[in-house]
């Protein structure tokens, strides 16, 4: 039986790397990724020993007409289009609304909100014909619990939310479901600053911020992710997920 093709934008490192290797042995992996070619080939060479066709694609995404040079790239190297998306590409830029560029905070919502909903139209015209489809978008706790400093951050993983839940609505009907995820604190490359900082305090630091007592890693995602691509979750969309060891749940008392 044929694979289902899953594409995963930032799919080499982090979270999106936790969903493919969740994901690898029952599905194809198409992973994109922005410009850090040996760890995108340590993920390949590591995805490979499980059994799927794995191919890795460089291209930095930042609006409409990278995310088609992204989906065309992979539909000829496949010859033919995912039937299953993620959407986990994106970095960070913190700093206080008004003493930062506002360019800044315009990539940063395209980054994240517009290559979002650009990946999910080029995925979603195959999936409409097929009546079959996967998408799954990663928010943030940040898009609905602030944090200061994080104005464009939330701004971007809030709209993935609200795109998230309406685009759910519209093509339900055609077999297809749209989840997001919104993680709290997890090792990953782009949080690298933040997680040494916690683990050089006190552990008290740690559950201060985290009711759980200790910061997630993307094996705390990936099965999640997987699970929301499979057939068993056939009846599930239009749902926001929170991962975060209890974060967002407010004021932990320490």
């Amino acid at each position: 039986m044929e694979k289902r093709l899953v594409l995963i934008t930032g799919g080499t490192s982090g979270i999106g790397f936790g969903a493919a290797k969740a994901l690898a042995g029952t599905c194809d992996l198409a992973l994109g990724y922005a410009s850090n070619h040996e760890r995108a080939q340590i993920a390949k060479e590591a995805l490979l020993e499980q059994g799927c066709k794995v191919n890795i694609f460089s291209q930095h995404l930042a609006g409409y007409k990278d995310a088609k040079m992204l989906f065309d790239t992979v539909v000829n190297s496949f010859g033919k289009p995912p039937e299953i998306l993620i959407n986990s590409s994106g970095q960070i830029k913190d700093g206080f609304f008004l003493q930062t560029d506002f360019s800044i905070h315009e990539k940063l919502i395209h980054e994240h909100l517009i290559v979002t909903m650009a990946m999910c139209q080029l995925a979603l015209k195959s999936m409409y014909g097929k009546r079959y489809g996967r998408i799954v978008n990663l928010s943030s706790i940040s898009g609905f619990y602030a944090k200061r400093g994080q104005v464009n951050y939330a701004a971007a993983k809030a709209g993935i939310i609200g795109f998230t839940k309406t685009l759910a609505l519209e093509v339900a009907h055609r077999g297809i479901t749209v989840n997001t995820v919104a993680p709290g604190l997890i090792k990953t490359p782009m949080t690298s600053h933040i997680v040494q900082y916690l683990e050089n305090s006190s552990g008290k630091e740690i559950g201060r911020h985290i009711p759980a007592g200790f910061i997630g890693e993307p094996g705390d995602i990936g099965p999640l992710i997987a699970f929301l691509c499979s057939d068993d979750a056939r009846y599930i969309t239009g749902t926001l997920l929170t991962v975060d060891g209890g974060c967002s749940l407010g004021d932990s008392g320490i």
